[in-house]
């Protein structure tokens, strides 16, 4: 039942005529002889009921997720985040970057079968970091069908998210000497590669409940560059190598006095195997590092390719892509990442519209404001 507003009054309109009568002569009589008694009031108020019921027969027969999968979006501003501890004029500079990102995707994008909910999210300033990160984001609420009424969803795996200088905060920091992961830097999980002026790489990503899609990944840059450097091949291997001999002492020590001997073995093993390796040529031994744990030697790494899944791409800070003269609040970079099931329908639908008329050469150009 709905209510609608006639001659100043309120009357309920049923989904049943007859319904709908009975309700208007016992609870509103005067109404009812006003309107009978009146050629012009009925003939209106006929037209207007006929108008109602078909909309709503319509709508009742139309509500299938084939159709609700084509229904028009909406956008709408989800809710803020915390703003703490964000001095002022770097959160008023933030929050026009992150309107002026709503406005781009907005123009080129019109929402179907979901509605777009966007907000902005704005990081506390890290003293350890040169720059502010925040983003701008989107989920992507799917419409469907509870019987004949259309509902959205109140979560979703769909999202996007453009952010400003953030991408890995180790890129940012060396590893701390006397806690350093196995491979002695810190790592990304797969090397960007060049595409149509951008960095990109994709991912399989898991969306929960046993559901995977994809991870789909632009990083937008100055002057073609990369905010953070990749560790060469003889970096690693020298890393590991001084490793091994710090760690050898303490191992040997550590050891049951029947396997003394052959701890020290296998540490003098691994270390030939990083003596031959750093004779390569040179053209080789500047590559990148890309390495997964030899799975025959607990002390050993093996150099393996972009593709494989158990590759760590090693990388360390590049302080000179960083424009120490510009505010904190400039973005240097923007990341852009769209995730969802790429095997259902509507989300396939929104990933690939979505980006498909996105201008990069506008966010490129918001770098350094």
């Amino acid at each position: 039942m709905k209510l609608f507003s006639f001659t100043g009054q309120v009357v309920l309109i049923s989904m049943n005529p007859a319904k709908h009568l009975v309700y208007l002569y016992v609870i509103y009589p005067n109404l009812f002889n006003e309107i009978f008694n009146n050629k012009d009031s009925l003939m209106k108020y006929i037209l207007l009921l006929c108008a109602l019921y078909a909309s709503l027969n319509t709508y009742s027969q139309d509500c299938t997720q084939a159709s609700v999968s084509q229904k028009p979006g909406v956008w709408k501003e989800g809710m803020k985040g915390s703003v703490t501890g964000i001095p002022t004029a770097d959160l008023e500079k933030e929050r026009k970057i992150v309107a002026a990102i709503h406005l781009l995707v907005k123009s080129k994008y019109s929402p179907t079968g979901v509605e777009a909910d966007y907000n902005g999210s704005y990081d506390r300033p890290d003293a350890d970091v040169p720059v502010n990160n925040y983003d701008y984001n989107i989920y992507f609420l799917h419409y469907y069908c509870e019987g004949n009424v259309l509902k959205t969803d109140h979560e979703t795996s769909t999202s996007m998210t453009v952010s400003a200088n953030r991408f890995d905060s180790k890129i940012y920091e060396k590893p701390d000497e006397n806690n350093l992961p196995p491979e002695g830097f810190y790592s990304i999980k797969k090397m960007p590669v060049e595409k149509d002026g951008n960095y990109y790489f994709e991912e399989n990503a898991s969306l929960g409940m046993g559901t995977t899609g994809k991870s789909r990944t632009w990083l937008i840059t100055h002057d073609n560059k990369l905010p953070f450097a990749y560790v060469t091949k003889k970096e690693f291997l020298e890393k590991q190598k001084n490793m091994l001999l710090q760690a050898m002492p303490k191992a040997i020590a550590g050891s049951n006095q029947n396997f003394k001997a052959k701890t020290e073995q296998d540490f003098k093993k691994a270390l030939t195997k990083i003596e031959t390796l750093l004779n390569m040529p040179s053209g080789e031994s500047e590559q990148p590092a890309i390495v997964k744990q030899d799975p025959n030697d607990y002390l050993s790494f093996l150099f393996t390719t972009n593709e494989d899944a158990f590759g760590k791409v090693l990388i360390k800070p590049s302080p000179g892509y960083f424009n120490s003269k510009l505010p904190r609040s400039s973005p240097q970079f923007f990341v852009l990442n769209i995730t969802g099931d790429d095997k259902e329908p509507v989300a396939a639908k929104v990933m690939n519209d979505v980006m498909k008329d996105l201008d990069f050469s506008a966010l490129r150009n918001m770098l350094g404001m």
